[in-house]
């Protein structure tokens, strides 16, 4: 763990919600709001705080499930040589021991990394799974990607050399107004820098999303920042292979956004995925997160 002057604890990012924190085999995870089931999937070399400004608008509306990916944050670790299916058998049996109530159906929304496994769990889950949302997904094929030089940080670096060079990769490839990060992001990108053992990006860089994708009957959204440095040539070509691969999706590009879209531009993110979700939500969810609020003692705050 390493040293910094920010307090990344949920409680303190999030001062307002009430927040459980809750494991299903051996998957740590968030669970926050009220309403049908969003289960939100973090990019590599991240955890929950990649969300960190989505969870409490979208808390208004879902039941938010929020875990640190398997080998990443304080989730279980797994072999560094996992393949897709076999890291999508973790993600799998935490769901079915309990990262979601059982049988209920849900949506999924995945960032980078995130959205290969949102569309792994789509293709694997098809009863249960009502919609999916891939924001800047990885898992293309060769050729349509373009891998940014990042710097790695010397084991003997101090620490504002560590967070020059974090802060120089996150201007690099996640953030593309270097005004938006500040200590705090630094920190949190450091922290999970720090936490993560499992490399995803030896399965983000291979053509691991369009074989799940090719299989995903669920309505599917794809939300595509403008200024993503990673697909080659460029963010257009990248709607164009989704549309191929999966004739629904819808494909909707955020401009004036790098890759982490959901952190540089939370209030068009969030209003897309809340408008997605809530419109494929079936009738069901929003009967029984009715049910659920009243149990709790507050009501649902509506679609």
């Amino acid at each position: 763990m390493i040293s910094t002057p920010h307090d990344i604890r949920p409680e303190a990012l999030l001062p307002d919600l009430s927040v459980g924190h809750f494991t299903a085999a051996g998957v740590k995870a968030l669970r926050v709001g009220a309403g049908p089931t969003l289960l939100l999937l973090h990019g590599g070399t991240g955890s929950w705080t990649h969300w960190v400004r989505n969870i409490g608008p979208l808390s208004r509306r879902f039941s938010l499930m929020v875990p640190d990916l398997p080998g990443m944050g304080e989730s279980l670790d797994v072999p560094r040589d996992t393949g897709l299916d076999g890291y999508g058998g973790y993600l799998l049996a935490a769901v079915e021991a309990g990262l979601v109530p059982p049988g209920q159906r849900f949506a999924v929304a995945g960032f980078s990394w995130g959205g290969v496994m949102t569309a792994w769990l789509a293709a694997h889950l098809p009863e249960r799974v009502f919609a999916a949302c891939l924001l800047a997904p990885g898992g293309f094929p060769p050729g349509g990607w373009h891998r940014p030089p990042l710097k790695p940080v010397p084991p003997e670096a101090s620490d504002a050399e560590a967070d020059a060079i974090h802060r120089g990769n996150l201007e690099m490839m996640m953030i593309g107004d270097a005004r938006r990060i500040d200590e705090l992001t630094v920190a949190m990108q450091r922290r999970n820098h720090a936490m993560t053992r499992f490399k995803s990006r030896f399965l983000g860089y291979r053509d691991t999303l369009g074989p799940s994708l090719r299989r995903v009957r669920c309505p599917t959204l794809a939300i595509l920042p403008e200024r993503d440095p990673l697909p080659q040539p460029d963010t257009a070509a990248r709607a164009s292979y989704l549309r191929q691969v999966a004739p629904h999706i819808d494909c909707h590009t955020v401009p004036d956004a790098s890759h982490w879209v959901a952190f540089e531009a939370p209030d068009e993110v969030n209003g897309l995925i809340a408008g997605f979700v809530g419109r494929n939500a079936p009738a069901a969810e929003w009967r029984a997160a009715d049910l659920t609020g009243k149990e709790r003692g507050h009501g649902h705050t509506g679609r």
